[in-house]
Protein backbone atom coordinates (compact mmCIF):
# COMPACT_ATOMS: atom_id res chain seq x y z
CA UNK A 1 0.00 0.00 0.00
CA UNK A 2 3.03 2.10 0.83
CA UNK A 3 4.38 2.26 -2.48
CA UNK A 4 1.22 2.31 -4.28
CA UNK A 5 0.42 5.72 -2.36
CA UNK A 6 4.40 6.74 -3.45
CA UNK A 7 3.83 5.97 -7.12
CA UNK A 8 1.05 8.15 -6.50
CA UNK A 9 2.61 11.08 -5.21
CA UNK A 10 5.29 10.79 -7.66
CA UNK A 11 2.60 10.76 -10.38
CA UNK A 12 1.10 13.12 -9.64
CA UNK A 13 3.62 15.67 -9.00
CA UNK A 14 4.45 15.00 -12.57
CA UNK A 15 1.13 16.11 -13.33
CA UNK A 16 1.09 19.15 -11.56
CA UNK A 17 4.65 20.20 -13.20
CA UNK A 18 3.23 19.52 -17.13
CA UNK A 19 0.06 21.50 -16.00
CA UNK A 20 1.77 24.18 -14.69
CA UNK A 21 3.90 24.41 -18.21
CA UNK A 22 0.59 24.16 -20.73
CA UNK A 23 -0.98 26.83 -18.41
CA UNK A 24 2.38 29.07 -18.71
CA UNK A 25 2.38 28.23 -23.22
CA UNK A 26 -1.10 29.33 -23.27
CA UNK A 27 -0.50 32.82 -21.31
CA UNK A 28 2.57 33.79 -23.47
CA UNK A 29 0.46 32.82 -26.78
CA UNK A 30 -1.81 35.78 -26.44
CA UNK A 31 -0.25 37.92 -28.84
CA UNK A 32 -1.67 38.90 -32.31
CA UNK A 33 -0.08 37.92 -35.82
CA UNK A 34 1.71 40.86 -37.13
CA UNK A 35 2.58 42.88 -33.80
CA UNK A 36 5.26 44.55 -32.93
CA UNK A 37 8.12 41.89 -31.93
CA UNK A 38 9.76 42.20 -28.25
CA UNK A 39 12.53 41.32 -26.68
CA UNK A 40 10.84 38.31 -25.88
CA UNK A 41 10.36 37.12 -29.35
CA UNK A 42 14.18 36.93 -29.80
CA UNK A 43 16.84 34.05 -29.51
CA UNK A 44 19.10 35.82 -27.50
CA UNK A 45 17.39 37.99 -24.89
CA UNK A 46 20.49 40.79 -25.16
CA UNK A 47 23.58 39.81 -26.31
CA UNK A 48 23.06 39.13 -29.65
CA UNK A 49 21.38 42.41 -30.52
CA UNK A 50 24.12 44.30 -28.30
CA UNK A 51 27.04 42.53 -30.49
CA UNK A 52 25.43 42.55 -33.52
CA UNK A 53 27.34 45.26 -35.49
CA UNK A 54 30.73 44.11 -33.88
CA UNK A 55 30.01 40.69 -35.21
CA UNK A 56 29.81 41.99 -38.71
CA UNK A 57 32.24 44.24 -38.69
CA UNK A 58 35.05 41.72 -36.59
CA UNK A 59 33.78 38.54 -36.69
CA UNK A 60 33.19 37.93 -32.88
CA UNK A 61 30.31 36.45 -31.24
CA UNK A 62 29.49 35.96 -28.19
CA UNK A 63 26.78 33.76 -26.15
CA UNK A 64 26.33 32.84 -22.47
CA UNK A 65 24.19 30.48 -21.94
CA UNK A 66 22.50 30.06 -17.96
CA UNK A 67 20.59 26.62 -16.73
CA UNK A 68 19.17 25.99 -13.50
CA UNK A 69 17.29 23.11 -12.07
CA UNK A 70 15.40 21.97 -9.01
CA UNK A 71 15.18 17.94 -8.32
CA UNK A 72 13.66 15.76 -5.86
CA UNK A 73 13.46 11.96 -5.07
CA UNK A 74 9.88 11.60 -3.97
CA UNK A 75 9.73 7.83 -3.49
CA UNK A 76 9.20 7.97 0.15
CA UNK A 77 6.69 10.14 0.04
CA UNK A 78 7.15 13.01 2.19
CA UNK A 79 10.41 12.14 3.04
CA UNK A 80 11.77 13.79 0.22
CA UNK A 81 15.47 14.34 -0.98
CA UNK A 82 15.71 17.49 -3.31
CA UNK A 83 18.83 19.17 -4.77
CA UNK A 84 19.08 22.42 -6.90
CA UNK A 85 22.57 23.26 -9.45
CA UNK A 86 22.68 25.89 -11.98
CA UNK A 87 24.65 26.11 -14.92
CA UNK A 88 26.65 28.77 -16.84
CA UNK A 89 28.06 28.24 -20.16
CA UNK A 90 29.99 30.92 -22.03
CA UNK A 91 30.89 30.46 -25.65
CA UNK A 92 33.03 32.30 -27.92
CA UNK A 93 33.72 32.28 -31.97
CA UNK A 94 36.34 34.27 -33.97
CA UNK A 95 35.27 33.84 -37.96
CA UNK A 96 38.49 34.33 -39.15
CA UNK A 97 37.66 34.56 -42.06
CA UNK A 98 36.03 38.55 -41.60
CA UNK A 99 39.83 39.38 -40.12
CA UNK A 100 41.33 38.48 -43.25
CA UNK A 101 38.83 40.09 -45.58
CA UNK A 102 38.50 37.00 -47.87
CA UNK A 103 36.49 33.48 -47.31
CA UNK A 104 38.42 30.07 -46.24
CA UNK A 105 40.10 30.38 -42.75
CA UNK A 106 37.93 28.43 -40.65
CA UNK A 107 37.43 30.14 -37.07
CA UNK A 108 38.24 29.64 -33.83
CA UNK A 109 36.16 28.50 -30.55
CA UNK A 110 36.20 28.30 -26.81
CA UNK A 111 33.86 27.41 -24.44
CA UNK A 112 33.63 27.33 -20.54
CA UNK A 113 31.07 26.85 -17.64
CA UNK A 114 30.99 27.59 -14.21
CA UNK A 115 28.40 25.24 -12.13
CA UNK A 116 27.40 25.02 -8.87
CA UNK A 117 25.02 22.96 -6.82
CA UNK A 118 23.30 21.82 -3.33
CA UNK A 119 23.75 18.30 -1.57
CA UNK A 120 26.81 17.40 -3.42
CA UNK A 121 24.70 16.65 -6.58
CA UNK A 122 23.10 13.57 -4.93
CA UNK A 123 19.39 12.87 -4.15
CA UNK A 124 19.50 9.90 -1.50
CA UNK A 125 18.08 6.45 -2.10
CA UNK A 126 19.15 5.35 -4.93
CA UNK A 127 22.41 4.19 -7.12
CA UNK A 128 21.93 3.91 -10.43
CA UNK A 129 24.11 2.62 -13.53
CA UNK A 130 21.62 3.49 -15.49
CA UNK A 131 22.91 7.74 -15.78
CA UNK A 132 22.41 10.73 -13.83
CA UNK A 133 18.83 11.93 -13.55
CA UNK A 134 20.37 15.32 -15.24
CA UNK A 135 22.99 15.63 -18.04
CA UNK A 136 24.89 18.84 -16.11
CA UNK A 137 25.36 17.03 -12.94
CA UNK A 138 29.05 17.39 -11.44
CA UNK A 139 31.07 18.54 -9.03
CA UNK A 140 31.30 22.15 -8.65
CA UNK A 141 33.51 23.80 -10.36
CA UNK A 142 34.79 26.37 -13.28
CA UNK A 143 36.07 24.63 -16.08
CA UNK A 144 37.08 25.43 -20.15
CA UNK A 145 35.73 22.86 -21.99
CA UNK A 146 36.35 22.69 -26.22
CA UNK A 147 38.60 25.18 -27.66
CA UNK A 148 39.23 24.37 -31.70
CA UNK A 149 40.02 25.07 -34.58
CA UNK A 150 37.49 24.87 -37.29
CA UNK A 151 36.75 24.76 -41.39
CA UNK A 152 34.90 23.45 -43.90
CA UNK A 153 35.38 23.28 -47.63
CA UNK A 154 32.82 22.19 -50.50
CA UNK A 155 33.71 20.54 -53.61
CA UNK A 156 32.34 18.81 -56.54
CA UNK A 157 32.10 15.77 -54.97
CA UNK A 158 31.02 16.50 -51.27
CA UNK A 159 31.54 19.06 -48.35
CA UNK A 160 34.52 18.15 -45.94
CA UNK A 161 35.19 19.54 -42.82
CA UNK A 162 37.45 19.28 -39.40
CA UNK A 163 37.78 20.50 -35.96
CA UNK A 164 40.70 20.18 -33.33
CA UNK A 165 42.03 21.64 -30.62
CA UNK A 166 40.48 20.59 -27.26
CA UNK A 167 37.63 18.78 -27.96
CA UNK A 168 34.50 16.42 -26.33
CA UNK A 169 33.53 12.89 -28.41
CA UNK A 170 30.30 13.13 -27.63
CA UNK A 171 29.76 16.60 -29.50
CA UNK A 172 30.15 14.51 -32.60
CA UNK A 173 29.35 11.28 -32.28
CA UNK A 174 25.96 9.22 -30.42
CA UNK A 175 23.74 11.99 -30.64
CA UNK A 176 20.37 11.97 -32.38
CA UNK A 177 17.65 14.63 -33.05
CA UNK A 178 14.86 12.98 -31.07
CA UNK A 179 16.96 12.11 -27.78
CA UNK A 180 18.19 15.28 -27.60
CA UNK A 181 15.57 16.91 -25.39
CA UNK A 182 15.93 14.50 -22.71
CA UNK A 183 17.40 15.12 -19.43
CA UNK A 184 18.77 11.77 -18.50
CA UNK A 185 22.61 11.54 -18.80
CA UNK A 186 22.24 7.91 -20.94
CA UNK A 187 20.18 9.38 -23.49
CA UNK A 188 23.54 11.62 -24.37
CA UNK A 189 26.48 9.73 -23.96
CA UNK A 190 25.74 6.02 -24.11
CA UNK A 191 27.16 4.80 -21.17
CA UNK A 192 28.36 1.64 -21.98
CA UNK A 193 29.66 3.01 -25.82
CA UNK A 194 31.25 6.10 -23.69
CA UNK A 195 32.37 5.05 -19.69
CA UNK A 196 33.04 7.75 -17.63
CA UNK A 197 36.73 6.13 -17.12
CA UNK A 198 37.36 6.60 -20.74
CA UNK A 199 35.88 8.70 -22.40
CA UNK A 200 34.39 12.54 -21.93
CA UNK A 201 30.39 12.23 -21.77
CA UNK A 202 29.46 15.61 -21.02
CA UNK A 203 31.96 18.14 -19.09
CA UNK A 204 34.82 17.20 -19.84
CA UNK A 205 37.38 17.27 -22.76
CA UNK A 206 41.09 16.29 -24.26
CA UNK A 207 42.89 16.74 -27.35
CA UNK A 208 41.32 15.65 -30.40
CA UNK A 209 41.26 15.91 -34.28
CA UNK A 210 37.39 15.38 -35.68
CA UNK A 211 37.40 15.48 -39.70
CA UNK A 212 34.09 14.60 -41.35
CA UNK A 213 32.17 14.38 -44.62
CA UNK A 214 28.85 14.50 -46.40
CA UNK A 215 27.42 14.24 -49.56
CA UNK A 216 23.69 14.38 -50.56
CA UNK A 217 22.14 12.08 -48.08
CA UNK A 218 25.38 10.49 -46.47
CA UNK A 219 27.51 11.50 -44.09
CA UNK A 220 30.81 10.10 -41.92
CA UNK A 221 32.84 11.34 -39.14
CA UNK A 222 36.04 10.23 -37.47
CA UNK A 223 37.75 11.43 -34.84
CA UNK A 224 41.30 10.43 -32.91
CA UNK A 225 41.29 12.02 -28.89
CA UNK A 226 43.92 11.45 -26.71
CA UNK A 227 43.24 8.09 -24.07
CA UNK A 228 43.77 9.85 -20.54
CA UNK A 229 41.35 12.12 -20.75
CA UNK A 230 41.33 14.02 -17.34
CA UNK A 231 38.75 13.36 -13.97
CA UNK A 232 35.31 14.62 -13.51
CA UNK A 233 36.59 16.25 -10.52
CA UNK A 234 35.94 19.69 -9.24
CA UNK A 235 40.51 20.13 -9.35
CA UNK A 236 39.82 19.93 -12.75
CA UNK A 237 40.40 23.13 -14.69
CA UNK A 238 40.03 21.93 -18.39
CA UNK A 239 43.56 20.67 -18.84
CA UNK A 240 44.15 18.09 -16.46
CA UNK A 241 44.93 15.20 -19.12
CA UNK A 242 48.18 13.48 -18.24
CA UNK A 243 50.35 11.09 -19.86
CA UNK A 244 49.19 12.60 -23.24
CA UNK A 245 49.23 10.18 -26.24
CA UNK A 246 50.21 7.30 -24.51
CA UNK A 247 47.10 5.45 -25.25
CA UNK A 248 44.37 6.66 -27.74
CA UNK A 249 40.54 6.59 -28.91
CA UNK A 250 39.31 6.43 -31.89
CA UNK A 251 35.93 7.06 -32.84
CA UNK A 252 33.89 6.81 -36.53
CA UNK A 253 30.31 6.85 -37.34
CA UNK A 254 28.44 6.76 -40.58
CA UNK A 255 24.74 8.07 -41.51
CA UNK A 256 21.70 8.30 -44.23
CA UNK A 257 19.52 10.95 -44.14
CA UNK A 258 16.17 9.39 -46.05
CA UNK A 259 12.48 9.84 -46.39
CA UNK A 260 9.88 7.47 -46.37
CA UNK A 261 7.83 9.10 -48.84
CA UNK A 262 7.24 12.50 -47.11
CA UNK A 263 8.69 11.41 -43.51
CA UNK A 264 11.74 11.70 -42.98
CA UNK A 265 14.32 9.59 -40.71
CA UNK A 266 17.94 9.18 -40.22
CA UNK A 267 20.17 6.37 -39.68
CA UNK A 268 23.40 5.65 -38.23
CA UNK A 269 26.09 3.33 -37.45
CA UNK A 270 29.15 3.99 -35.44
CA UNK A 271 31.78 3.03 -32.70
CA UNK A 272 35.09 3.30 -31.00
CA UNK A 273 37.91 1.53 -30.05
CA UNK A 274 40.46 2.42 -26.96
CA UNK A 275 43.71 1.24 -27.32
CA UNK A 276 44.52 0.49 -23.82
CA UNK A 277 42.45 1.20 -20.97
CA UNK A 278 44.63 -0.59 -18.76
CA UNK A 279 46.84 3.27 -19.17
CA UNK A 280 44.11 5.33 -18.00
CA UNK A 281 44.22 7.75 -15.38
CA UNK A 282 41.74 6.31 -13.11
CA UNK A 283 38.84 3.50 -12.56
CA UNK A 284 41.32 1.07 -14.55
CA UNK A 285 40.11 -1.70 -16.69
CA UNK A 286 41.31 -5.08 -16.88
CA UNK A 287 41.61 -5.72 -20.71
CA UNK A 288 44.10 -5.07 -23.66
CA UNK A 289 41.76 -2.83 -25.45
CA UNK A 290 38.16 -1.18 -25.07
CA UNK A 291 35.76 -1.43 -28.28
CA UNK A 292 32.03 -0.61 -28.55
CA UNK A 293 29.64 -0.32 -31.29
CA UNK A 294 26.47 1.66 -32.07
CA UNK A 295 23.20 1.88 -33.78
CA UNK A 296 20.66 4.75 -34.16
CA UNK A 297 17.64 4.66 -36.17
CA UNK A 298 14.66 7.89 -36.15
CA UNK A 299 11.73 8.18 -38.20
CA UNK A 300 8.57 10.61 -38.20
CA UNK A 301 5.62 8.72 -38.58
CA UNK A 302 3.19 11.83 -38.79
CA UNK A 303 3.68 15.12 -40.68
CA UNK A 304 1.39 18.31 -40.55
CA UNK A 305 0.13 19.79 -43.33
CA UNK A 306 3.53 21.89 -43.91
CA UNK A 307 5.41 18.93 -44.12
CA UNK A 308 7.03 19.21 -40.56
CA UNK A 309 6.81 16.21 -38.39
CA UNK A 310 4.71 16.27 -36.10
CA UNK A 311 5.47 12.66 -34.06
CA UNK A 312 8.77 10.68 -34.48
CA UNK A 313 10.41 7.55 -32.98
CA UNK A 314 13.73 6.44 -32.41
CA UNK A 315 15.84 3.99 -30.79
CA UNK A 316 19.64 3.33 -30.48
CA UNK A 317 21.75 0.31 -28.67
CA UNK A 318 24.66 0.06 -27.74
CA UNK A 319 27.33 -3.03 -27.77
CA UNK A 320 30.73 -3.96 -25.92
CA UNK A 321 31.08 -7.60 -26.56
CA UNK A 322 34.17 -7.62 -24.59
CA UNK A 323 32.67 -8.46 -21.19
CA UNK A 324 36.32 -7.74 -19.46
CA UNK A 325 36.25 -3.94 -20.74
CA UNK A 326 32.92 -3.16 -19.34
CA UNK A 327 30.53 -3.88 -16.36
CA UNK A 328 27.66 -3.13 -18.80
CA UNK A 329 27.97 -5.13 -22.21
CA UNK A 330 24.38 -3.47 -23.97
CA UNK A 331 22.40 -0.74 -23.89
CA UNK A 332 19.15 0.45 -25.56
CA UNK A 333 16.99 3.31 -25.42
CA UNK A 334 14.30 4.23 -27.34
CA UNK A 335 11.39 6.70 -27.27
CA UNK A 336 9.33 9.50 -29.20
CA UNK A 337 8.75 12.85 -29.64
CA UNK A 338 5.59 14.83 -30.23
CA UNK A 339 6.07 18.29 -31.89
CA UNK A 340 3.52 21.32 -30.74
CA UNK A 341 1.11 19.01 -28.73
CA UNK A 342 -0.71 22.21 -27.87
CA UNK A 343 -2.12 24.05 -30.80
CA UNK A 344 -0.10 27.63 -31.46
CA UNK A 345 3.04 26.03 -29.70
CA UNK A 346 5.05 24.96 -32.47
CA UNK A 347 8.17 25.09 -30.87
CA UNK A 348 7.26 22.86 -27.93
CA UNK A 349 8.27 18.99 -27.47
CA UNK A 350 6.20 16.52 -25.47
CA UNK A 351 8.61 13.34 -25.50
CA UNK A 352 9.09 10.10 -23.25
CA UNK A 353 11.97 7.54 -23.55
CA UNK A 354 12.79 4.18 -21.67
CA UNK A 355 16.62 2.97 -21.42
CA UNK A 356 17.96 0.03 -20.33
CA UNK A 357 21.46 -1.29 -19.56
CA UNK A 358 22.39 -5.19 -18.75
CA UNK A 359 24.98 -5.59 -16.11
CA UNK A 360 27.94 -7.71 -17.30
CA UNK A 361 27.30 -11.46 -15.73
CA UNK A 362 30.30 -11.00 -12.92
CA UNK A 363 28.62 -8.30 -11.33
CA UNK A 364 25.10 -9.91 -11.25
CA UNK A 365 25.45 -10.85 -7.55
CA UNK A 366 25.37 -7.59 -6.17
CA UNK A 367 23.22 -5.54 -9.30
CA UNK A 368 20.63 -6.80 -10.54
CA UNK A 369 20.66 -8.38 -14.34
CA UNK A 370 19.14 -4.98 -16.31
CA UNK A 371 18.04 -1.45 -14.58
CA UNK A 372 15.84 0.79 -16.91
CA UNK A 373 15.15 4.45 -16.35
CA UNK A 374 11.89 6.24 -18.06
CA UNK A 375 11.47 9.71 -18.50
CA UNK A 376 8.64 11.59 -19.33
CA UNK A 377 9.13 15.54 -20.15
CA UNK A 378 7.88 18.46 -21.61
CA UNK A 379 10.12 21.46 -23.29
CA UNK A 380 8.06 24.53 -23.28
CA UNK A 381 9.72 27.10 -25.45
CA UNK A 382 8.38 29.91 -23.19
CA UNK A 383 10.17 32.43 -25.88
CA UNK A 384 12.78 31.86 -28.35
CA UNK A 385 15.31 32.27 -25.63
CA UNK A 386 13.51 30.75 -22.60
CA UNK A 387 12.69 27.42 -22.09
CA UNK A 388 11.08 25.97 -19.05
CA UNK A 389 11.29 21.95 -18.66
CA UNK A 390 9.56 19.72 -16.21
CA UNK A 391 10.59 16.02 -16.02
CA UNK A 392 9.63 12.77 -14.39
CA UNK A 393 11.61 9.91 -14.33
CA UNK A 394 11.58 6.34 -12.76
CA UNK A 395 14.29 4.08 -12.35
CA UNK A 396 13.88 0.12 -12.16
CA UNK A 397 16.34 -1.82 -10.36
CA UNK A 398 18.59 1.03 -9.37
CA UNK A 399 21.83 0.03 -6.83
CA UNK A 400 22.31 -3.16 -5.06
CA UNK A 401 20.07 -6.05 -5.42
CA UNK A 402 19.27 -5.68 -1.74
CA UNK A 403 17.60 -2.04 -2.72
CA UNK A 404 16.06 -3.44 -5.95
CA UNK A 405 12.87 -1.71 -6.93
CA UNK A 406 11.71 1.23 -7.98
CA UNK A 407 13.01 4.99 -7.50
CA UNK A 408 11.13 7.91 -8.47
CA UNK A 409 12.45 11.88 -9.35
CA UNK A 410 11.01 14.70 -10.07
CA UNK A 411 12.23 18.05 -11.14
CA UNK A 412 12.09 20.84 -13.44
CA UNK A 413 14.74 23.07 -15.87
CA UNK A 414 14.67 26.39 -16.72
CA UNK A 415 17.46 27.81 -19.80
CA UNK A 416 17.87 31.55 -20.54
CA UNK A 417 19.63 32.10 -23.60
CA UNK A 418 21.46 35.53 -22.90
Amino acid sequence: MKDIRNTLSAALGGMALFASCAYAQDASSNGKEGAKECWTDRDSLFIASATADITKNTGFSPSLTWTGEAWGNVSNGSNMHAIADSLFTLGIEQDLSVIAGSDGWGRIGISAFYYTQTNKGELEGFDSSQGCFSNIVAGDMARVFEIYYANEFETNIGSFGFRVGQLAADEDFMGMDYSDVFLNSSFGAMPNVAPGQLFSQYNVATLGLVAYYSYEAFDATIGIYNGNIGQDISSNNGFDYLNTFDTVALWYQFGYNYELGSLKGRAMFGGNWYSDPRKANFDEIDADSFYSFYFGLQQAVLNDSDGNAVLGLYTRIGIVPDSKASDQNFYADFGFNWFSPIPGRGDDVFAAGFSVIENERSSRAEYAHYEGALEITYKCQLTPAISFQPDFQVFVNPGNRNESGATYVVGARVEVNF
